[in-house]
């Protein structure tokens, strides 16, 4: 057995920009030691996703759509979401998740208890297509809008997707994945 060739065929991220950072930093800099930490867990776990610069100057270019409508209407914010989707290790919540984030009073948070307690049924996690993903985000974040306009107006809408986790958890249902 070669190593080399078998090193060769290793394909997770190189830790090298990790290593680099850590080199870098003031031990006495709690904050950038926590975010190197979280980013070596998520390196471990082979879930930190490759995002590219590209994807960033695109995630501020949706500063102009200011509400749930807009977005819905915005080819802007379905190719955004796209791009996500189409990044390693994104999948929908995670997406979502970067968006509400950037725009929590745009973007809510779809997650499986989310999603449960807003429509009354499971999460269709057999979806893979980036289009149909991107449609039925849409429509969520639509849903949402109307759910909390109709609901609980007093509630702001950054908050409607922890509104639903919630409800959902005390409904006792489980986390299915």
């Amino acid at each position: 057995m070669n190593e080399q060739e078998v090193l060769d065929r290793f394909t997770y991220d190189d830790e090298a920009e990790i290593m680099s950072r850590i080199s870098s930093v003031d031990r006495k800099d709690y904050r950038a030691n926590k975010d190197i930490i979280n980013e070596i867990v998520l390196w471990k776990m082979n879930r930190r996703p490759q995002v590219q610069e590209k994807l960033i100057d695109a995630l501020f270019e949706l500063d102009t759509v200011k509400t749930p409508m807009e977005a819905v209407k915005s080819e802007k914010a379905s190719k955004i979401l796209a791009m996500l989707l189409w990044s390693k290790g994104m999948r929908l919540p995670m997406a979502s998740t970067v968006l509400h984030f950037y725009y929590p009073d745009v973007f809510p948070i779809i997650d499986q208890r989310a999603y449960r307690e807003l429509y009354g049924k499971e999460f269709p996690g057999n979806l893979t297509k980036v289009e149909a993903l991107t449609k039925l985000y849409l429509k969520y974040v639509e849903d949402c809008y109307t759910y909390q306009q109709r609901n609980c107006p007093e509630i702001p809408y950054a908050k409607i997707d922890k509104v639903l986790y919630q409800l959902d958890k005390e409904k006792g249902f489980k986390v299915k994945y």
